[in-house]
Parts: structure tokens; C-alpha cells; sequence
């Protein structure tokens, strides 16, 4: 039940970005890439393999992890 509902959850923010990039012109690229990562980490779940998708959550996990810190160093150091 869970990948089901991740994968509804996915849909939602799909469509989401994909009116943004209709509605508004300045933000295509952006909405593209967003949807196109959606699409990825829905369809993740559905690893045949349990281990291989244990390895995609930790990878993903450590992937925002990583993100935030540079966001957050960034921000602290004036780049942003």
C-alpha cells in the first residue's frame, strides 16, 4: 500500500509542476526537471529487489542530507 500511495503522492506533485510550466513561462526548465525527478523516485519503489531498494532510499537520503548542507553552507557564506 505504501508504494501505492507514493506513487499517487508522486502523480499529485507531477501534475502540480506541470501546471506551474503551463501557467507560468519563467519557471520550464525548473518544472521539468522536478517532474522528471518525481517520476524516478515514484517508480523507485518498485525495485524488484528489497536490498536494491533499501540502497536507493539510503542514496536519496544522503542526497538531501548533502543538498541541505550545501543550501545551508551557501546561504551562511553570502553565495545565496
Amino acid at each position: 500500500m505504501i508504494r501505492e500511495l507514493v506513487l499517487v503522492g508522486g502523480v499529485i506533485y507531477i501534475v502540480i509542476a506541470l501546471v506551474q510550466w503551463f501557467e507560468n513561462q519563467t519557471v520550464q526548465g525548473e518544472a521539468l526537471v522536478f517532474a522528471g525527478i518525481l517520476v524516478v523516485l515514484s517508480l523507485a519503489h518498485y525495485a524488484s529487489d528489497e536490498e536494491r531498494l533499501k540502497r536507493l532510499e539510503m542514496a536519496g537520503l544522503w542526497l538531501m542530507i548533502a543538498l541541505f548542507a550545501g543550501y545551508a553552507i551557501a546561504k551562511a557564506g553570502g553565495i545565496l
